[in-house]
């Protein structure tokens, strides 16, 4: 089968080691995180990038629902293959036959959203160019009202320590408590190899993502609000 991945920026580390043992040499097409930012540019991005295929046979998604991103896509080229979850974090969070159940009142890293031109730290910092100290301050108190802990995730997919530098540093920007909990590339690893079974929305060459194709989905999650200044 001719393959292609189109993936988001940042599960870089994650889908590189993915691909690294499963021996894959599908082409990658890695989009910036930036188009979290609003699911409706993350589709238009997607569809174009979709409508510029040729000769593909499935064109496989490194994202998740995200927000509802996704739906709506029209499979003008190829058969899609996307992963029935939340979002990326759900994708590395999950446990094979099982579904993931989002902890409340967690903000969620990875290395991939740490150095993400929208991450919080680099949010924090320009907040604090405009604002000033205080008022920065008061703004991400009540940006991150709903959330008491930041969770940094290791997939074993690089140096987990020198992140967690990294994501404590934030933790005490933004006072969170901050926790470590192990993920996985298994999805990855799938997405990848086959077989695309249940755990995959399978939208065949003509036809359009809709929610009911993510199944247990539960679209009012969709992803984690990312901080915009």
């Amino acid at each position: 089968m001719n393959n292609i991945v189109i993936a988001c920026q940042t599960l870089y580390d994650e889908l590189n080691l993915a691909v690294k043992i499963a021996n894959c040499n599908f082409p990658i097409i890695w989009i910036d995180s930036e188009y979290h930012l609003d699911p409706n540019k993350l589709r238009e991005k997607l569809q174009k990038e979709i409508d510029a295929q040729d000769g593909v046979d499935n064109i496989l998604f490194a994202y998740g629902c995200c927000g509802n991103g996704l739906v709506g896509l029209t499979a003008t080229t190829a058969d899609l293959i996307i992963p029935k979850t939340d979002d990326c974090i759900s994708m590395l969070m999950s446990k094979p036959g099982e579904k993931f159940e989002r902890r409340k009142e967690t903000y969620f890293l990875t290395k991939g959203w740490i150095e993400s031109s929208k991450g919080l730290k680099q949010e924090y910092q320009n907040a604090l160019r405009r604002y000033g100290p205080e008022k920065t301050k008061a703004i991400f108190k009540i940006m991150l009202k709903n959330y008491k802990y930041l969770m940094l995730i290791d997939a074993g997919a690089y140096n987990i320590h020198e992140y967690i530098e990294k994501a404590a540093e934030i933790a005490e920007m933004t006072s969170l408590n901050l926790i470590v909990e192990k993920g996985s590339i298994w999805y990855l690893i799938k997405l990848l190899t086959g077989p695309y079974d249940k755990d995959f929305c399978i939208i065949k060459k003509g036809e359009k993502v809709t929610v009911e194709h993510f199944g247990f989905v539960d679209n009012n999650i969709g992803h984690q609000d990312i901080v915009a200044i």
